[in-house]
């Protein structure tokens, strides 16, 4: 995939890292080939959402978006279909 551009400061790096790994916590695939392909995917939806304005918590929405689009085949929990409620941070 392309590089992409990103202009940010430190507390919204730092608030776009934590998405990152609380959402990575969710969705993270066995070591393996798609681990990076995974991690690269999830950061650029991250990105994406981040850049179309949803305010508050894009976690979940990063979570589901994640499910919906990569390949499941290698995540260590596939059984999951549904992401979670993230009940434990609020």
């Amino acid at each position: 995939m392309p590089a992409c551009q990103f202009n940010a400061g430190p507390e919204e790096l730092a608030a776009l890292g934590s998405v990152f790994h609380q959402a990575w916590q969710h969705v993270a695939p066995m070591d393996g080939p798609l681990e990076n392909p995974h991690r690269e995917w999830l950061a650029r939806l991250i990105l994406g959402l981040h850049r179309s304005g949803h305010s508050g918590d894009i976690t979940l929405l990063a979570i589901e978006q994640f499910l919906a689009t990569a390949p499941l085949a290698e995540r260590a929990d596939g059984a999951k279909d549904q992401p979670p409620a993230l009940n434990a941070r609020n």
